[in-house]
């Protein structure tokens, strides 16, 4: 038979386990009460959207800071532009974000949600968003989480300098890398225009390729060295910066070395094109040059030109290799 003194000690043994629990899940990863479900995360953005004069994105060691300029946006530190789609993928999805559960707040296990800062391990990429009137949001985006209901899901939030986590309604909408914020250009050049490419200077030996009469798209090495064959895959590679350029960052021109490896491609009716080494060949650091060799390429020279010049821009690491490529190195050794 229960009496007054076990139903005391039970009664306090409850109390203690709710304050346990309390304790544990306020500390934890686990999910906490939360009285803001459906309010927006970012309640002032909704009437500065249009306002934005600003915004920096850090990942890792990487920060690419974005500023407003004219009717667009440009990268900040080199002037080169920045995809409007991207920037208004970014500010629209962050508008739409809703809170739907408080998370932890122990710092020690942020990395848990991918909130951990940026650079750190487990760490997220910090989103900040800035008007004329000053800062108007800074979050950092975690994990996804597919538990979340509606068409994107949820992820995980953390505003900055503030201790508490969120699982949030939405998906911030950011770019995959670095890269794919910047606007995208290309020569517009295909395999078969392209006549020669010469590549020469940097200390090393000269490379000439040509078209193979009759068959376009495909090229031969000159001087080939004694006793070995061309490579033929590898020099048809040697095509690859030109008729599908492709950069994964870009800065302001600098001051090009005193004997810098040049590719240099002649191309359709009059057109000359070239990559020129801001250094290492292996670095990847290019300036592009064009010159119009016929006035039927004068049009095309000025529209290469005006987003090309002024920036040195770096091409994938595949790409840049074959700056750095001499005779040797587009031949094997021959057998028998």
């Amino acid at each position: 038979m229960i009496n007054a003194r076990h139903l005391s000690f039970l009664a306090g043994l409850a109390v203690t386990s709710v304050a346990v629990a309390a304790f544990v899940l306020q500390g934890s990863a686990l999910t906490v009460a939360s009285d803001r479900r459906g309010e927006r995360v970012l309640p002032g953005l909704a009437d500065n959207a249009n306002q934005i004069t600003g915004l920096t994105v850090r990942k890792d060691a990487d920060t690419l800071s974005m500023e407003r300029r004219d009717a667009g946006f440009v990268a900040a530190d080199s002037g080169f532009p920045v995809k409007t789609d991207a920037v208004r993928d970014l500010l629209a999805s962050s508008l739409e974000l809703t809170f739907e559960e408080g998370r932890t707040t122990d710092a020690s296990r942020y990395g848990d949600l991918g909130l951990a800062d940026p650079g750190q391990p487990n760490g997220g990429t910090e989103v900040a968003l800035r008007t004329a009137s000053g800062d108007v949001a800074d979050f950092i985006v975690g994990n996804h989480d597919g538990t979340v209901g509606g068409p994107v899901g949820g992820e995980f939030i953390r505003l900055k300098d503030a201790p508490q986590t969120w699982l949030v309604r939405g998906n911030v909408r950011l770019p995959s890398g670095r890269s794919d914020w910047f606007e995208a250009f290309d020569f517009g050049v295909k395999r078969s225009e392209i006549h020669k490419i010469e590549v020469s200077g940097g200390a090393r030996d000269a490379v000439t390729v040509t078209a193979v009469a009759d068959k376009p798209g495909e090229f031969t090495l000159e001087n080939v060295p004694e006793k070995r064959v061309e490579d033929t895959y590898k020099v048809s590679r040697l095509t690859s910066p030109i008729e599908s350029f492709r950069f994964e960052d870009v800065r302001k021109a600098t001051k090009l070395p005193d004997d810098p490896r040049r590719l240099v491609a002649d191309v359709g009716d009059g057109l000359r094109i070239s990559l020129t080494s801001a250094g290492e060949p292996s670095d990847g650091w290019v300036q592009i040059g064009v010159e119009a060799m016929s006035d039927g390429a004068r049009d095309k020279a000025k529209a290469i030109a005006a987003k090309a010049d002024g920036f040195d821009f770096r091409l994938p690491s595949t790409e840049a290799e074959v700056l750095g490529w001499t005779n040797h190195e587009l031949s094997n050794e021959q057998k028998g």
